[in-house]
């Protein structure tokens, strides 16, 4: 039978590579992890590296159609996964759109992977999973992990549920988080907000 599947109201997640040098965040010692959370405005001390991730923002905003408008990343920190370490799932609250690079030269084999989790299947009393499947795609999984790689940088809705899998090698794994806020004013009418007010 001939048919077209329209991916209607798509939850978009945008990959790309920076090719920048952005070595100098593999210096920093002083790690956040989920369970302490030390400096969370970490791109503070690195205003080329925030640009240089901002200005990819720009053009994901671009493709997704948004009016032209600054935003700002609010916050940012260095996540650090060691043997054994798994986050629980979770979302970005206070925040637009989120993000992830992956600094490091080398994720060997082993390295934890980030699940990112299907926001519409909270919506449905019917689940498919495993043997009910033919085969995993995006729109019929309740999952869908990326492994990291170097130099790699990934966008997504704040309220997109992730988790980073479980690490199973020695090599620390660090990564770069972040999440960001649109400025000026957004909205129409009684949903009206303006960074101006405040």
């Amino acid at each position: 039978m001939d048919c077209l599947v329209e991916s209607l109201f798509v939850c978009p997640l945008i990959r790309t590579y920076i090719q920048e040098d952005t070595n100098v965040l593999n210096d920093i010692k002083d790690f956040s992890v989920p369970s302490k959370v030390t400096d969370m405005r970490v791109l503070e001390k690195y205003p080329d590296i925030k640009k240089i991730i901002l200005d990819k923002f720009y053009a994901v905003a671009d493709k997704a159609g948004y009016a032209k408008r600054d935003y700002v990343i609010t916050t940012s920190w260095i996540t650090w996964t060691s043997n054994g370490d798994i986050s629980q799932i979770h979302n970005h609250r206070n925040s637009f759109w989120s993000g992830v690079y992956y600094f490091q030269d080398e994720y060997p084999e082993g390295s934890a992977t980030i699940q990112f989790f299907n926001p519409l299947e909270k919506l449905s009393d019917v689940v498919m999973m495993g043997s009910d499947l033919t085969e995993r795609n995006p729109i019929n999984s309740s999952g869908w992990e990326f492994n990291p790689e170097p130099k790699q940088l990934i966008f997504f809705p704040s309220y997109l549920e992730h988790q980073v899998m479980k690490h199973t090698i020695d090599k620390i794994r660090c990564s770069l988080a972040f999440n960001i806020m649109p400025m000026g004013k957004w909205g129409d009418g009684d949903s009206t907000f303006d960074t101006q007010w405040i």
